[in-house]
C-alpha cells in the first residue's frame, strides 16, 4: 500500500467539535470518494477517512470530529504547523460511476462529517447533475455547505430549525420521494443507511441505484 509522508499546514476549526486537517499535497493522487489511513508516525494507531479536499486543491483536507474518547482524534486536533503525518491510500470504491459522470441525476444523502466524499467529489466535478441532502443536529454543523450550489443542497436539522428541513433525512425522504432513475449514494451512520435504503427500495430504486459507505 502507498504510504506517504505529509506535514501539517494548519487546523481550522469548525465547531467546538469539528476541524478540517489540512496538510500538504505532495502530489497525491486520488479519485473524489475514496478515503486514507492516517498514522501518527512510528505509531501503531491510525483511522481511516474520506478525503475532503477536491482533486485540484492545493492541499490535502480531512473533515475531522473528534470523539471524546477518540485518542486519535484528540491527537490530530492538537496536531501544530510543521509536524509530519503518515498518510496511506488512497482506497475505497465510493466514487461517482460511469453514469453519474455522464449526466445521469444522481442524489448524494449524508449525516455529519458524512459529507466528506460529497465535497470532494463536487470540488472536482461541479458539472454533475446531482442533489444533495445533508442530516445534521443543527445548522452549524452544514460543513462546507459554501461549496455547494444553494439551489442543489437541502440541509436537515433535527435540533434546530435553523435549516432548510426541520427533521431527519428519512422523513424528508418520506415527504419527497425519489424517481427509481436516480442514483443514489449514501454516507453516514448504519442507521441512517438501513433506514433510507428501506425508503429508497420502497419508492422502486433498484439496488444497483443505491451505494453506500458506512462512516461510523
Amino acid at each position: 500500500m502507498n504510504k506517504t509522508t505529509h506535514k501539517v499546514v494548519e487546523i481550522e476549526e469548525l465547531t467546538p467539535e469539528t476541524f478540517v486537517l489540512r496538510v500538504e499535497r505532495n502530489n497525491f493522487e486520488f479519485i473524489p470518494g475514496q478515503y486514507v489511513i492516517l498514522r501518527m508516525p512510528d505509531e501503531h494507531i491510525a483511522r481511516e477517512y474520506s478525503i475532503y479536499s477536491g482533486i485540484t486543491d492545493q492541499y490535502l483536507e480531512f473533515l475531522i470530529r473528534e470523539i471524546p474518547a477518540g485518542e486519535f482524534s484528540r491527537y490530530l486536533r492538537h496536531l501544530t504547523p510543521e509536524t509530519t503525518l503518515e498518510v496511506e491510500g488512497p482506497n475505497g470504491f465510493f466514487v461517482p460511476d460511469e453514469r453519474t459522470m455522464k449526466g445521469t441525476p444522481s442524489f448524494f444523502i449524508a449525516t455529519g462529517t458524512g459529507i466528506s466524499p460529497f465535497h470532494s467529489i463536487i470540488r472536482s466535478h461541479r458539472s454533475i447533475n446531482y442533489q444533495i441532502l445533508h442530516g445534521v443536529k443543527f445548522a452549524d454543523e452544514a460543513y462546507g455547505r459554501q461549496s455547494f450550489n444553494p439551489q442543489q443542497y437541502t440541509l436537515c436539522t433535527s435540533r434546530g430549525e435553523q435549516g432548510d428541513y426541520f427533521g431527519r433525512v428519512s422523513s424528508y425522504l418520506r415527504e419527497h420521494p425519489v424517481q427509481p432513475d436516480v442514483i443514489c449514494y449514501l454516507c453516514g451512520n448504519s442507521e441512517m443507511i438501513n433506514e433510507v435504503t428501506d425508503i429508497l427500495e420502497g419508492f422502486g430504486l433498484p439496488p444497483e441505484n443505491i451505494r453506500t459507505e458506512v462512516f461510523f
